[in-house]
């Protein structure tokens, strides 16, 4: 059961990828089904309790990030700036919200803040050598990349666990 669900999911995330990285921007029903598909992973490794205790920490982070983001540009503009579809797509705000499931609070704020990281490394490297003014960065597609590889590797090695409070747990 969890094998097929987590190739479904990695289905799901290949389409956010593609869609993302071509068009910018990703079907709204790929949300639900990631955000379902996520719950039901997450019960099935960890139960109701834990995964609920999860995804409210790591929703308060979600929110406390882009309170935080959007209390930045305001000040930056000299007013107060939605930052969803300015800074942000909604579909990537909406990715944030799936994450929370998928990850123990301490993974989360690693993975959260690394992918961001590496996103904006890679996306700035070509900005840097790009023509274009205004590029914008497939966030949610390589976030799903690197979510890909992290499911997938948890699968594999055990010292990789989503669920346990430190990604390579050494027990």
């Amino acid at each position: 059961m969890t094998v097929v669900l987590l190739i479904i999911l990695v289905s799901l995330l290949t389409v956010v990828v593609v869609q993302d990285f071509k068009s910018r921007e990703i079907s709204w029903f790929l949300i639900p089904l990631l955000f379902i598909g996520f719950i039901a992973y997450a019960i099935l490794n960890i139960g109701i309790s834990e995964l609920l205790t999860y995804f409210g920490i790591n929703l308060y982070i979600v929110f406390s990030s882009l309170l935080g983001a959007t209390i930045i540009i305001s000040i930056r503009n000299r007013k107060l700036t939605n930052i969803i579809n300015t800074h942000l797509g909604l579909g990537d705000v909406l990715f944030f919200v799936v994450l929370t499931t998928v990850f123990s609070p301490i993974n989360f704020i690693l993975f959260y803040i690394g992918s961001i990281f590496i996103a904006s490394l890679i996306y700035g490297g070509i900005a840097l050598f790009s023509k274009q003014h205004q590029l914008l960065t497939p966030l949610a597609g390589a976030m799903s990349v690197l979510l890909i590889i992290t499911i997938v590797l948890d699968q594999f090695i055990s010292t990789i666990q989503c669920y346990q409070d430190i990604i390579f747990s050494f027990e």
